[in-house]
């Protein structure tokens, strides 16, 4: 009987390469070949005086009989082979069916099964099995479940065992059920507390951004009223020259009325005394020099000076109004404050990294700028919510916390450590220490602490420290009642170049 090309494949497979039978008692070389274990042996005796072995397909070497495995696999295969071809009118089974197994239609090589049309479609609709080799249902040597159906009683698990067992599983099942009610039930209840969340933002975010517009309506209209008020006065102004020069018109015309009249009378005698009684008049008028409507020119400084004032105080505002959205958004984001960094200090262009330098840098003259040591606060001060913030810290011994705006800027009283106001971590010379309010407490020894995480959670009024460089570890927590805001602390407390503190969110 012929052969399609997939079984004459799967036959090929099955074949040793050296005796081109199908394989007896196949063994695995380490480069992945398999051979009958008579073969490959015998190809070993003929290469026993070349000091070396090498695979007769791939040529890879290997350590001769010492390298040989037993392919248990691919026996069991062969077998279940050799049995399937032995008896046509023996039925494959699925050993997938629970009960009542259907005839199976093929084999997995890869998993050694062989599965009915049904569970065959669901395993190849796995995408980790698409490399699966399937060939036409063959017997495997490995226990199908015919076989153990077929077992003697004894062998079979005791019943009562069995149900046992399996009243346990379903005890398991429904704690799970009721687990998994109770996951349900609490992310209902996170997700209503999201949803009131988000709303809660939503409805920030519009309040300040209404305001915005609100800003932007109101500099639209003061913009508008100054240029207003400009034009009203040239307006005024070029009014009232031409009511002037109108004025000058209408009497021109009254005097041109009366010569004509006076031209028109006919006795002479009566039009002597009527010329000279109207020469006079007319000479004054005509003394009168020709006025030319004219608009007074407004201040072009004023002006500008009017429209920067407004333009300073739009901006300034804005400004406010983009770092309140900012902070609604980003409610734990820090930058370092350039008013309050002391001038040995080098501020990156991002504002989160300051380095130690030898060089005075021109920082203009500020009240809030630390002058005795080397201190800077954060820009963002915190009221409320929780917050979490990582330091690094390099080549320098540091201190770190959170602290009033009030903290002293020069003057012993203004390292954090001594403030009143002040809740930090201070690591310095290999030591922990947690200072509070100006009361310092020893901790433990650490030869190196770059990586402290900062959590603050304002309502319950805490402030903890954590180590983060390997693992997080607790190194301390403060307990207090803050009744102002408060910013993030930090200062450098060697003065090693390149001494480094660096915030990230």
């Amino acid at each position: 009987m012929s052969l399609s090309k997939p079984e004459r494949h799967f036959l090929d497979e099955l074949s040793c390469p050296i005796c081109l039978q199908l394989f007896s008692e196949p063994v695995l070389l380490p480069c992945g070949h398999n051979f009958c274990v008579s073969c490959i042996e015998g190809v070993i005796e003929q290469e026993s005086g070349r000091g070396r072995h090498a695979c007769p397909e791939c040529q890879s070497e290997y350590r001769g009989r010492a390298a040989l495995q037993r392919s248990f696999k691919l026996c069991n295969i062969v077998e279940g082979y050799k049995a399937s071809q032995g008896s046509g009118d023996s039925e494959v089974l699925c050993i997938m069916c629970l009960e009542n197994p259907l005839p199976a239609v093929k084999t997995c090589l890869k998993c050694e099964t062989s599965m009915c049309s049904l569970h065959l479609h669901l395993h190849t609709k796995k995408l980790s099995f698409q490399n699966h080799t399937l060939v036409g249902a063959i017997l495997l040597s490995c226990p199908s479940r015919a076989q153990m159906m077929n077992q003697p009683q004894s062998q079979v698990p005791d019943p009562a065992e069995l149900q046992s067992r399996l009243d346990s599983q379903m005890k398991e099942i429904a704690a799970n059920l009721k687990t998994i009610e109770l996951l349900l039930q609490n992310g209902e209840k996170t997700k209503a507390a999201v949803k009131a969340t988000n709303s809660e933002l939503k409805q920030k975010a519009v309040g300040l951004l209404d305001h915005m517009v609100e800003l932007v309506k109101s500099y639209r209209s003061q913009v508008i009223e100054l240029i207003d008020t400009e034009q009203s006065l040239s307006e005024e102004s070029l009014q009232g020259s031409m009511h002037q020069v109108a004025e000058q018109q209408e009497l021109l015309k009254a005097t041109q009325l009366q010569a004509q009249s006076v031209l028109a009378e006919q006795d002479e005698s009566v039009l002597a005394q009527k010329l000279a009684a109207i020469e006079t008049p007319i000479t004054e008028v005509l003394k009168q020099p020709l006025k030319e409507p004219c608009v007074a020119h407004s201040n072009p400084k004023s002006v500008c000076y009017s429209l920067q004032e407004k333009h300073t105080e739009f901006w300034t505002e804005e400004a406010k109004l983009q770092r309140a959205l900012r902070a609604l958004m980003i409610p734990s984001e820090v930058t370092f404050d350039p008013n309050t960094v002391h001038p040995s200090l080098l501020l990156s262009e991002d504002l989160r990294t300051v380095t130690y330098t030898t060089t005075k840098q021109m920082y203009p003259n500020h009240p809030e700028r630390f002058s005795s040591f080397f201190q800077f606060l954060s820009s963002q001060s915190f009221t409320c919510g929780k917050h979490s913030w990582e330091v690094e810290a390099k080549d320098c011994d540091w201190a770190v916390g959170v602290c009033y705006k009030g903290v002293s800027r020069t003057g012993m009283a203004s390292g954090l450590e001594s403030s009143a106001v002040s809740w930090c971590l201070l690591w310095t010379n290999n030591m922990i220490w947690a200072y509070g309010q100006g009361k310092g407490t020893s901790l433990k020894k650490a030869t190196h602490l770059t990586k402290v995480e900062v959590a603050l959670n304002y309502e319950t009024g805490t402030v903890s420290f954590h180590s983060i460089r390997d693992q997080r570890v607790h190194l301390h927590t403060f307990n207090t009642t803050f009744t102002e805001p408060v910013h993030l602390g930090f200062r450098i407390v060697s003065c090693r170049p390149k001494a480094q503190i660096t915030v990230h969110l």
